[in-house]
C-alpha cells in the first residue's frame, strides 16, 4: 500500500496532527497583536545637552562638535547629524540594522564618558534617548481646565508631571509617558537692582544665600550600643513664603533678608514651548509603548484608566488629541474583510472552472485548515498582524489554492476515467502530481528566501511578508496532499448526477477552456514552424517595454497612502515671540477646523530638552501639527485634496514663514524628513544659506512639489556684548564672569529646589525683574559684581546687534543646510529628474557640495538590494529545479516564462497609474515563483508523456490540451485572490497594491504566453542538446 493510500484508509494520525495545529492556529489568531506597519526604522540614538544662556554658535563649537566627532567613531554608525540652537545641542546617530538599540545606547554612553572632561562645566548632564517606533506616540492626551473650573495650566502641569504620569506608568503595557506644554511650576525670586544697591548686596550674594540655607544636609549615623540613628541638618523651607526670611547679608544697619531685595512668588518657568489639543491650549501627554510592546495594548491600557482619572480630577478636561487606534482597528478589520472576500471570490472562480459544487466544497474546506496552520506557526514564532503580514496572507489565497486545484483537477480526471477503486483513484491522482506541485511550491519559496536574508531596509520591510507567504504556501502543500485526499472519497461519490447549475456552469467553462485550448493548439503548430520569428517578436516586445514604457511608469520608494492623518511642519518669523507664534498657531487651527471630517488636532510649538516624542531641537517659532481626519470611506475628498485646501488657507496668515503639509508616512522611515532632500555642505553657514536659497528657488521651478522649505534661516536678531579687555582688566573682572552674572540676571539661575511631598519638587529661580532686562538700554545699566564694587555693564564694553542662523545643522562632521521638497502623488523619479535638470547649471564655491538625501537615496539602496535578491533567487531556483528534473536544460525551459511575465508586469503599472516601487519589485520576485509553477506543470507532463513513448510534438500538444484547464484555474484563481490588494480594499493597502498589480498583470500575460512559448523553448533546448551531443560524438570519433 502506497503512502497516500495508507493515510487515506487510516487517516487518524494525519487528522489528529492537522486538527491540533488548527486549534493552536485559532488560539494564535485570537492572541496575535495588531499593528499598522512593522518597525522599519534603523536604530537611532539622540544625545540632548543643555547649556543655559548659550547661543547656537557657542553650543555648536563647545558641545556639538565634540560629541559628534566621538560618536562618529562608534562601530556600525551609519550617519551622524546634529542640530544646535540657543542653549540646546541635539546629536543623533543612526546605526545599521545589525546594531541593537541597547548596544548602540551603551556605545554612545561610553563615547560621552570619553569627552565629558572636554565639555563646558556649565552644561547640564547630557541625556541619551533611544529613538525608534516606540518613541512615536500611540496616543496623545490634552489636559485643560474643565468648563467652569478655576484650575489653571500651572496646576494641571504639576499634576500631569506627578500623580497622573505615575498612574499611567503603572499600566503594564505603557512603557513611558512624556509631558509637554510649558507651565512648569517654579518659585520665582525676582530681584530689584535698585534695592540691591540700597543694601549693597549683589545678585551672587542672593543666590549663594538661597543655596546655602534652603536644603537638608545629612551628617551621618550616630552609633549607640542599643541602636543607631541618622543625624541631619534641616534647612529646607516648607512653603515659598519662608524663603522671604532667608538672611542674605549682615550690614552695620542690620540684617538684610530676601524680602528686602526681592519678591518671592509661585510662578511658571519662562515658556519656550506650547501645546494645543483640538484647538485649546493644554498640557499634552504622550503615551508610549515599550520597545517590544504593542500599540493597541498601550492604547487600551490608557483608555481603561481614563474614566478613573476623570473621576479623580473632575476639574481637568481629559481629551484625546491623537490616537492610532481607529487607524489600526479599521486597517485590520478591512484586511480581514479583504481576506474573506478574496477567499469567496477565489472559490467562486474555481467553481466556474470546474462546474462541480462538491469539488468546490472540497477546495473551500482546505482553506480554513491552511490558514489555521499558518496562524499557528506565525503565533509560535512571534509574528504580529499588520499591513505587511496580512498582505502576505491575502496574497497566499489564490496561490495556496494552486496546489489544491491541481490535486483536485487530477483526481477529477482519474475519477472521470473511472477504472479503479475510488480510494485508489484519489491516491493515484494525488501521487501523480505530488512532485510537480512540490516543485512549484518549492520554486516560489526559493525565490522569496533571499528577501528574508538580504539585510537592510528591504529585509526589515518585506521579511514579514515573505515569511508569512512561505508559511502559507508550505501549509497549503501539506493540506493539499493530506486533507484533500482524505476528504475526496467522501465528497466524490460515484453515481452523482450534476444539478442544473452545475450543468450550466460546466458547459460554459468547457466552452471557455476548450476555446482557449484549441486556439493555443492551433497557434502552437504555427509557432513551432516559425520559432525564431516568435522568439524575436517576444524579445522586441520585452526590449520596447523596458526602453519606452518603463520610464513612463516612474519610480518610487513606496506609494503614497491615504491614512487620514495629515502632518504639518511650520515656522513663524524668526524674531517672533512665543505669544506671536501661538497666535499664528491658533489661526492655523481655525483654518483646519473649517475642513470637513476633522476628528483630532494635536499641535506643538518649540521643544523641551527632556521630551523627545513631541519633537526635539525646535525653536519657539517652529511647530508641528498632526490632524486626524475621518477615514477615506467617510469623506468625499482625498487626503491630498484636503492638504491642498490647507495650504491655500495657510497662505493668508501673516507672520507664517512657511507650512509644509504632507501625509502621515510620506517617507520610507521617520528619520527621512522629506521625499526630496537636497543637502548642501560646506564650511561657512552664511555661504551655505545663500546656496540653499538658490537651490530652493530652482526646486520650486522644477514642478511636482507641493512645498519647498529650508531647514534654517539666517534672520534671527541677536544682541552681542563685546567686552573691552583693558577695562575688564582694570576692574578685575573677566569676560566669563561678566557672562555668568549677565546670564543669572537675564535668564535666572536655579539656586535651590523647593521640595514638595510626593512630587519631584520645583526649581527656585533668581533673576532681575522684567523691566530691568527687556531692552538693550536697560541691559547696559546691568551691574556686574567686581572686586572694586558694582560696575555698570556699559563700562566694561559695548553692545551690538547681528542677524544669525535660527539654528545650525551638521551631517557627516560638516556644516549643512537641507532643502526639503514635499510632493503629493507624482513619481519620485520624475520629480528628481526635474530637480536635477534645474540644479545642473548651479556653480558652487570650492569646498561646497550638493548631495541627494531623502527617499531618492533610500530608493537607490532598495532597488540595488532587490535586484541582488532577484539574481540570487534565480540562481537558487535554477539549482533547485536541476535535481527535481534531473536535467541542466529543462530548468532553463521552465524559467523562460519569467521574462515574458515582465512585459505584463510593466504594462499593468502603466495602465493602473502605479509606479515602480519596493512593493512592485517584490511583486516581480513573487511573480517569478508563480509563473514557474505553470511551466513546471507543462514540463512535468511533457517529460512523463515522452517516458510513456510519445513523440516530442505529441507530448507538447498533449501538455497544452491536458494542462490548459489547471493552468488557467491557478492563474485566474491567484489573480482574483489578489484583487482586494490591487483594488486597495483596506486602509494602507495603497502601499502594497503595486505588488498585486504587478503579479496580476504579469501572471495573466505570462499564462497565455507560457502555453505557447514554453513548448517553443522546450524544442529549442532539445535541439541544442541533440546538436551538442552530436558534435561531442563526432569529436570523440575523431579521436579528440
Amino acid at each position: 500500500m502506497k503512502v497516500v493510500e495508507r493515510y487515506i484508509r487510516k487517516p487518524h494520525l494525519v487528522l489528529s496532527f492537522v486538527v491540533l495545529l488548527s486549534v493552536v492556529g485559532l488560539i494564535g489568531y485570537k492572541k496575535m497583536p495588531f499593528n499598522l506597519f512593522p518597525d522599519t526604522d534603523r536604530p537611532q540614538i539622540s544625545v540632548v545637552t543643555v547649556m543655559p544662556g548659550a547661543a547656537a554658535s557657542d553650543v555648536e563649537t563647545d558641545i556639538t562638535r565634540i560629541i559628534e566627532k566621538e560618536v562618529s567613531t562608534i562601530d556600525l554608525v551609519r550617519k551622524v547629524t546634529s542640530t544646535s540652537k540657543d542653549e540646546v545641542s541635539v546629536v543623533s546617530a543612526e546605526f545599521e540594522y545589525d546594531k541593537g538599540l541597547d548596544a548602540a545606547a551603551t556605545d554612545v554612553a561610553n563615547a560621552l564618558s570619553k569627552v565629558g572632561a572636554r565639555l563646558p562645566p556649565a552644561i547640564r548632564p547630557p541625556q541619551i534617548f533611544k529613538i525608534s517606533q516606540a518613541t512615536q506616540p500611540t496616543m496623545t492626551l490634552a489636559l485643560s481646565p474643565a468648563p467652569g473650573s478655576s484650575a489653571d495650566l500651572r496646576k494641571i502641569r504639576e499634576l500631569a508631571d506627578n500623580p497622573i504620569k505615575e498612574a499611567l506608568l503603572r499600566v503594564p503595557d505603557i512603557a513611558n509617558v512624556e509631558v509637554f506644554g510649558a507651565h512648569q511650576p517654579e518659585v520665582q525670586v525676582t530681584v530689584d537692582p535698585d534695592r540691591l544697591n540700597r543694601f549693597a548686596v549683589s545678585l551672587p550674594d542672593v543666590m549663594g544665600a538661597l543655596s546655602a540655607q534652603n536644603q537638608n544636609i545629612p551628617q551621618g549615623l550616630v552609633l549607640r550600643r542599643d541602636g543607631q540613628y541618622l543625624f541631619k541638618t534641616e534647612g529646607a523651607v516648607k512653603n515659598p513664603d519662608e524663603l522671604k526670611g532667608v538672611v542674605v547679608a549682615r550690614r552695620d544697619t542690620g540684617t538684610v533678608h530676601l524680602r528686602d531685595v526681592a519678591d518671592v512668588e509661585a510662578g511658571v518657568q519662562e515658556p519656550q514651548s506650547a501645546y494645543h489639543g483640538n484647538g485649546l491650549e493644554a498640557i499634552g501627554i504622550n503615551i508610549l509603548r515599550g520597545q517590544n510592546g504593542h500599540t493597541l495594548d498601550a492604547i487600551h491600557g490608557a483608555e481603561q484608566l481614563l474614566p478613573k482619572l476623570r473621576a479623580l480630577y473632575p476639574f481637568i478636561r481629559f481629551d484625546v488629541s491623537y490616537t492610532q487606534k481607529e487607524l489600526i482597528d479599521l486597517s485590520v478589520t478591512n484586511m480581514l474583510d479583504a481576506l474573506r472576500d478574496a477567499i469567496l471570490i477565489t472559490v467562486v472562480v474555481i467553481f466556474l472552472f470546474l462546474g462541480n459544487l462538491r469539488t468546490m466544497m472540497l477546495c473551500a474546506v482546505s482553506i480554513p485548515f491552511t490558514y489555521l496552520i499558518t496562524f499557528a506557526v506565525m503565533w509560535l514564532f512571534g509574528f504580529e498582524f499588520h499591513m505587511v503580514t496580512l498582505t502576505g496572507v491575502i496574497l497566499a489565497v489564490g496561490m495556496l489554492l494552486d496546489d489544491a486545484i491541481v490535486v483536485i483537477e487530477n483526481i477529477e480526471r482519474h475519477y472521470r476515467e473511472g477504472k479503479k477503486d475510488l480510494v485508489e483513484m484519489v491516491a493515484g491522482g494525488t501521487e501523480e502530481v505530488m512532485l510537480a506541485i512540490f516543485s512549484g511550491t518549492y520554486a516560489t519559496v526559493v525565490v522569496l528566501v533571499p528577501i528574508i536574508f538580504i539585510g537592510g531596509y528591504v529585509q526589515t520591510v518585506l521579511r514579514p511578508l515573505s515569511l508569512s507567504l512561505c508559511i502559507a504556501l508550505i501549509s497549503s502543500y501539506v493540506v493539499s496532499v493530506t486533507i484533500i485526499p482524505i476528504l475526496a472519497p467522501f465528497l466524490l461519490k460515484r453515481g452523482h448526477r450534476p444539478n442544473r447549475l452545475e450543468v450550466l456552469v460546466s458547459k460554459g467553462s468547457d466552452r471557455f477552456v476548450h476555446g482557449i485550448r484549441d486556439f493555443f493548439l492551433g497557434s502552437l503548430d504555427t509557432a513551432l514552424r516559425h520559432r525564431f520569428l516568435f522568439i524575436a517578436g517576444a524579445f522586441l516586445l520585452l526590449v520596447a517595454t523596458n526602453a519606452f514604457v518603463k520610464p513612463l511608469v516612474g519610480q518610487d520608494v513606496q506609494p503614497p497612502m491615504d491614512t487620514g492623518i495629515i502632518k504639518i511642519n511650520f515656522e513663524a518669523d524668526a524674531n517672533s515671540s512665543l505669544g506671536q507664534s501661538d497666535r499664528i498657531l491658533t489661526r492655523m487651527e481655525e483654518v483646519i477646523r473649517k475642513q470637513e471630517g476633522v476628528v483630532y488636532i494635536s499641535s506643538t510649538l518649540g521643544s523641551e530638552p527632556s521630551v523627545v516624542s513631541f519633537g526635539s531641537g525646535k525653536n519657539p517659532q517652529q511647530g508641528t501639527m498632526t490632524v486626524n481626519l475621518v477615514d477615506r470611506y467617510h469623506r468625499k475628498a482625498t487626503i491630498w485634496q484636503e492638504e491642498e485646501r490647507l495650504r491655500e488657507g495657510f497662505r493668508t496668515i501673516p507672520g507664517l514663514k512657511f507650512a509644509d503639509v504632507f501625509d502621515y508616512g510620506a517617507t520610507a522611515m521617520s528619520s527621512i524628513r522629506a521625499a526630496v532632500d537636497v543637502m548642501v555642505t560646506g564650511p561657512d553657514p552664511q555661504v551655505l544659506y545663500g546656496i540653499g536659497q538658490e537651490v530652493k528657488r530652482r526646486m520650486e521651478r522644477a514642478g511636482g512639489l507641493s512645498s519647498v522649505s529650508l531647514t534654517w534661516g539666517n534672520d534671527k536678531k541677536e544682541m552681542i556684548f563685546v567686552a573691552d579687555r583693558e577695562r575688564c582688566a582694570y576692574y578685575g573682572v573677566s569676560p566669563r564672569e561678566i557672562a555668568s552674572q549677565a546670564q543669572a540676571a537675564l535668564q535666572g539661575g536655579v539656586s535651590s529646589t523647593f521640595r514638595v511631598a510626593n512630587e519631584d519638587g520645583f526649581p527656585v529661580r533668581t533673576r532681575y525683574a522684567a523691566p530691568f532686562r527687556d531692552s538693550a538700554a536697560r541691559l547696559a545699566t546691568l551691574k556686574v559684581h567686581a572686586p572694586s564694587g558694582e560696575i555698570p555693564l556699559a563700562s566694561l564694553g559695548s553692545m551690538k546687534s547681528a542677524y544669525v542662523p535660527t539654528l545650525l545643522t551638521r551631517q557627516g562632521l560638516m556644516n549643512s543646510i537641507d532643502v526639503y521638497g514635499y510632493r503629493e502623488k507624482a513619481a519620485l523619479s520624475h520629480i528628481m529628474g526635474n530637480v536635477q535638470r534645474e540644479l545642473k547649471g548651479l556653480k558652487l564655491p570650492p569646498g561646497y557640495a550638493i548631495s541627494q538625501e531623502g527617499d531618492s537615496k533610500q530608493g537607490g539602496e532598495n532597488f540595488a538590494a532587490l535586484m541582488s535578491a532577484l539574481m540570487v533567487g534565480m540562481v537558487l531556483l535554477y539549482f533547485s529545479l536541476v535535481p527535481a528534473f534531473r536535467s541542466f536544460i529543462h530548468p532553463l525551459t521552465i524559467m523562460s516564462a519569467i521574462p515574458l511575465a515582465l512585459i505584463g508586469a510593466i504594462w499593468s503599472l502603466l495602465v493602473t497609474g502605479k509606479h515602480q516601487s519596493t512593493a512592485a519589485f517584490m511583486g516581480v520576485i513573487l511573480l517569478a515563483g508563480i509563473v514557474v509553477k505553470n511551466s513546471i506543470l507543462l514540463i512535468d507532463f511533457i517529460e512523463a508523456a515522452r517516458e510513456r513513448g510519445a513523440s516530442t510534438i505529441d507530448a507538447l500538444r498533449d501538455s497544452v490540451r491536458v494542462r490548459t484547464r489547471p493552468i488557467l484555474m491557478t492563474a485566474f484563481g491567484t489573480a482574483v485572490g489578489m484583487l482586494p490588494i490591487a483594488l486597495e480594499w483596506a486602509i494602507g493597502l495603497e502601499r502594497l497594491s503595486p505588488l498585486a498589480m504587478v503579479a496580476i498583470g504579469g501572471l495573466l500575460v505570462s499564462t497565455f504566453l507560457t502555453l505557447l512559448y514554453v513548448p517553443i523553448f522546450y524544442t529549442l533546448f532539445e535541439d541544442a542538446t541533440l546538436y551538442a551531443r552530436g558534435r561531442i560524438g563526432r569529436w570523440k570519433l575523431a579521436g579528440g
